[in-house]
């Protein structure tokens, strides 16, 4: 009876204050954060009356007022746990222990993962396709493409700032968008050069479009979502079809397969919303665990296709 009742008032909180997270909505959570703000912070909310004593907090550019937040949350945390109570998101986030100063540790050392697993598959590319063709030009830019992706999930999951969400965000969509022409690419290998020039106009403009409206727009995360996943499932999709078409003069394209299974499983992960184990592991940082060894089948995939056209261009 007492859990229903908590809940029910967590949630009258939530209305009363409008688009709050659960945990924040809670009086003396907003009065711990407003007592440490007028005793640590300067008026402005960014510096601290006094010298922080933690010097990895300044290198991060953390606010006062941030750090407060950060502060009151956990004697928040630690009283709903004793209580067997379910612990609630803070202003829109489920609480993490920092590490270093860095917001969501785990997802920024699963993001450098797969950042360093597509750079190793990509040298192992380039030992074993030492001609050129058109598709290596391709397979360079998908790897710089996903270098810059992963870059960014790292610096927005160490500190997210309006900035490193914008720059995270597009350049996941980049990668998205890209994985989607590399296989159109591949479709269209043989076709009129108009056609595969209209086919890379389309996806640019896509890309324009979407980056100007994250950037002109109040940030609208269905909209960013949807499209993501409509891109993604179109890519996987093509992926699909291209490899069972080609299954008898293209073995390799069993590869596409496997990303493909390997990235849609991972993505079931999305699907989950639990607070972190450990305080650090979350579904979204277990979702880039999983991602990472996805790379070897792509780059496999690219590795036996170049060997394929250039056996077709000798015969």
């Amino acid at each position: 009876m007492t859990q229903y009742l908590f809940v029910f008032t967590i949630l009258a909180l939530t209305y009363v204050f409008g688009h709050c997270s659960l945990g924040d909505s809670f009086p003396s959570y907003r009065n711990c954060v407003l007592e440490c703000s007028q005793k640590r912070c300067d008026k402005d909310g960014v510096r601290y009356k006094r010298s922080c004593c933690l010097v990895v907090l300044e290198v991060f550019k953390w606010k006062c007022s941030e750090n407060c937040k950060y502060d009151c949350m956990w004697p928040m945390v630690e009283g709903l746990v004793e209580r067997d109570w379910p612990v609630p998101q803070f202003h829109g986030k489920w609480p993490f222990k920092r590490l270093l100063g860095l917001q969501e540790p785990a997802s920024v050392a699963f993001s450098l993962l797969n950042l360093l697993t597509n750079l190793v598959m990509f040298n192992r590319f380039k030992e074993q396709i030492r001609f050129t063709l058109p598709s290596c030009n391709i397979w360079s830019l998908y790897t710089l493409v996903s270098a810059n992706c992963w870059f960014w999930s790292a610096v927005f999951h160490g500190r997210d700032t309006m900035f490193t969400e914008l720059m995270d965000y597009i350049s996941a969509y980049a990668m998205v968008l890209f994985a989607f022409y590399t296989i159109g690419h591949r479709i269209l290998l043989y076709s009129n050069q108009i056609v595969k020039n209209t086919f890379m106009v389309i996806c640019s403009l896509a890309f324009i479009y979407h980056s100007l409206y994250l950037l002109t727009t109040e940030y609208d995360y269905k909209y960013n979502m949807t499209t993501n996943l409509l891109v993604g499932a179109v890519t996987g999709t093509a992926m699909l079809i291209w490899a069972v078409l080609n299954r008898r003069r293209m073995g390799h394209g069993k590869y596409l397969i496997f990303y493909v299974l390997g990235m849609t499983l991972a993505s079931l992960l999305e699907l989950a919303d639990f607070p972190p184990l450990l305080w650090t592991f979350d579904a979204h940082s277990l979702w880039h665990l999983a991602t990472a060894p996805n790379a070897y089948f792509m780059y496999k995939f690219a590795i036996e296709d170049c060997k394929h056209q250039r056996r077709m261009l000798l015969k």
